[in-house]
């Protein structure tokens, strides 16, 4: 059995809180979205940035902490929906544009990158990177993996809390 680290711990009280403060989020989403499994996946991304933030910061409103990293991840949501829609409404003529020049550096940089992620991304357990695959690369929902896998989403969200945790970690450290 591996050792658990500092790092990987979580705080002893953040399972009571993840089980106490999950129902209110998912309505919180749901209510703002239309689809419930978004509503699922943004909790989950909450609670993982709360996660991150808690042992780095003493939280006096834990609650109110979580309510407002919520009501952050919908503005963004927001913003990049209409960033995304921007750059789908390209005139025409702008569009015939030549590609820019290549860049050597530009694509040393991405390869470098692309290679730590990799690395970053097989340091994770077989399950764990293969239900992040399935969420974040194929597209499925929390929902869809679990089935697909035969999981509970309880298991499913734990993985993925999992696996951002671990890359994020990795993401400062670079």
């Amino acid at each position: 059995m591996a050792e658990t680290t500092h790092d990987d711990a979580e705080p002893p009280d953040f399972r009571e809180f993840y089980k106490e403060e999950t129902p209110a989020l998912v309505r919180f989403f749901r209510r703002r979205l239309r689809s419930p499994d978004e509503a699922e996946d943004l909790a989950q991304e909450a609670l993982a940035r709360f996660l991150r933030a808690s042992p780095m910061t003493q939280i006096l409103t834990p609650q109110a902490y979580l309510r407002r990293i919520a009501g952050n991840l919908l503005r963004d949501r927001a913003e990049s929906a209409s960033t995304r829609l921007a750059d789908l409404s390209v005139p025409l003529d702008e569009s015939m544009e030549p590609p820019t020049p290549y860049d050597q550096h530009r694509e040393l940089v991405g390869r470098e990158e692309l290679e730590h992620f990799n690395v970053v991304l097989q340091q994770l357990k077989p399950r764990t990177l293969e239900i992040f695959l399935m969420s974040r690369v194929d597209g499925y929902t929390y929902k869809e993996v679990a089935k697909k896998l035969g999981m509970t989403l309880f298991g499913v969200k734990w993985h993925m809390l999992k696996a951002i945790e671990h890359i994020d970690r990795h993401r400062r450290l670079r």
